[in-house]
């Protein structure tokens, strides 16, 4: 039996640019530069398969992740900077628990110690944080100086840099490493392309399923970086979706594509400003014209890289069967039973869940709501009636299996108070 593909490997880079970017263009735009440098230093090593190159590229690409939630990003893409703590620990912290890169993150909580500082650690992790560290300095320093400078002037002001780096900052090892990347694969003259593709930098992603879906739970984490609210919804309803599905009888390979649709269906959120998202109180007509388009959001970061259902399922979340939903007013006959399952899970999900501005809603004013939005035509009354018979199951079974992915996602708020404690 064919295994069905929630998403290919080659699309996954693309997916995490296109969410960060939402955000910010310019730490992941800096990110795949410092991997182009990487990845010349990690062939010349040589001590690396390719498994281990692909991932600390992807590793490189997001090394300044933790700072889209420290908002250190305005810092970080200056020449020098000397606060580097705060996003490094998040950063960290963040690929340790919610990536499949957790055997690497430690580069990331080095890549701004000198070599002479890192505390013990495998040797590969220090060659790992050594080379993001270079290859992140160098990259901003060219940034002024690859308009006005020849590739050869460029690379005589690169050299002359490094030889004034304080001694200890990088390692001798790694600096030859580095020069040696240049004479062989000219890597530092290609930063003065305008564009640069992920997959010019490691043409063949190859991953796993288990991988894959892993960088697709990441993504919905990142919408952390704007609302830590959204990922506890959004954590729930991929469970209740699953569950109800379950009553209803749905074939496991529906089911599987109803938990994915369901994970990334407020993707596009991380692109709405966070004092909308968060707003305590009732959004204006103005503010909900602007919440409304985190489904067009949603539609442009998956860009046809996710399998046709799981985009349908996510796309279609606030779609009513009566034509009164957005974003394209769909009807029940354009809909199918899982798109539909989804989106009264989402409901549920919102009316269960705590607000700065609202408590959580009990399950007898929670199931009045849906039979109500039944009654005007607006929900699929088979599902309504399912989750109204099965709703202490349901809801039992969610919070059994939301507990320990919320408890090690914040998890990773008092950890990264503790190591800021040590570390600063």
């Amino acid at each position: 039996m064919n295994e069905r593909v929630v998403i290919k490997s080659e699309d996954i880079v693309g997916v995490i640019q296109r969410t960060l970017n939402e955000v910010d263009t310019r730490l992941v735009e800096h990110g795949i530069r410092v991997a182009l440098l990487v990845s010349g230093m990690l062939k010349v090593d040589g001590g690396f398969t390719e498994k281990e190159r692909q991932d600390i590229c992807i590793l490189s690409v997001l090394h300044d992740i933790g700072a889209y939630k420290t908002e250190e990003i305005d810092r970080l893409v200056q020449f020098e900077t000397h606060d580097v703590w705060e996003h490094s620990i998040y950063g960290y912290l963040f690929l340790r628990y919610l990536s499949p890169l957790d055997e690497w993150a430690e580069g990331v909580l080095y890549h701004h110690v000198p070599y002479e500082k890192i505390p013990y650690t495998r040797e590969e992790i220090k060659k790992t944080a050594q080379m993001i560290n270079l290859a992140d300095r160098l990259e901003i320093f060219s940034r002024s100086a690859r308009s006005e400078m020849s590739s050869k002037q460029m690379w005589e002001a690169a050299e002359e840099y490094l030889r004034k780096r304080p001694k200890g900052q990088f390692s001798e090892e790694i600096l030859q490493c580095f020069f040696d990347a240049q004479k062989q694969y000219a890597v530092f003259d290609r930063l003065k392309e305008e564009n640069i593709d992920f997959h010019e930098v490691f043409p063949k992603v190859r991953l796993t399923k288990e991988e894959r879906v892993k960088y697709l739970k990441m993504m919905t984490y990142a919408i952390d970086f704007r609302s830590q609210h959204t990922v506890t919804h959004t954590i729930t309803t991929t469970n209740i979706s699953e569950y109800c599905a379950r009553y209803m009888g749905v074939p496991e390979d529906r089911i599987e594509y109803i938990r994915y649709g369901a994970m990334l269906h407020d993707l596009g959120k991380i692109g709405i400003p966070v004092e909308i998202l968060e707003y305590p109180g009732k959004l204006s007509a103005q503010a909900m014209n602007i919440m409304r388009t985190h489904v067009d959001i949603t539609e442009k970061i998956l860009n046809g890289a996710a399998a046709e259902d799981v985009t349908r399922i996510a796309l279609r979340h606030h779609e009513k069967i009566d034509g009164s939903g957005y974003p394209k007013g769909l009807t029940g006959k354009d809909m199918t039973l899982d798109e539909e399952i989804v989106a009264v899970s989402d409901i549920v999900s919102a009316l269960i869940g705590t607000r700065s501005y609202k408590s959580a809603f009990s399950k007898e004013r929670t199931v009045k709501i849906i039979e109500k939005m039944a009654e005007e035509g607006k929900l699929n009354p088979q599902i309504v009636s399912v989750m109204k018979e099965h709703f202490d199951e349901i809801i039992d079974k969610v919070a059994d299996s939301c507990a320990p992915i919320l408890q090690n996602y914040y998890g990773i708020q008092s950890e990264y108070r503790r190591l800021l404690v040590k570390f600063l």
